[in-house]
């Protein structure tokens, strides 16, 4: 069984609270630990690097295949 598997069987809700969390705790405690280490710029840049990710795979998994269009009469 592969991890592919057990992820057809997870609700989208369930996925996207997980990349919510790990985009968040990975995000800020990086940030946290570069930040205090005197690494403001390489802190702030993980962070934006760290959402800006998160943001791609929302886009990729749930957004990407929504039509933005109205009808076509109007």
């Amino acid at each position: 069984m592969s991890i592919l598997d057990a992820d057809a069987d997870l609700p989208g809700w369930v996925i996207g609270v997980v990349l919510l969390a790990g985009t968040i705790s990975v995000a800020g405690v990086t940030d946290y630990l570069l930040t205090g280490a005197g690494y403001d710029i390489a802190g702030t840049a993980v962070w934006a690097l760290c959402y800006a990710t998160a943001l791609a795979t929302v886009w990729v998994v749930w957004l990407r295949d929504i039509e933005f269009t109205g009808p076509e009469s109007g």
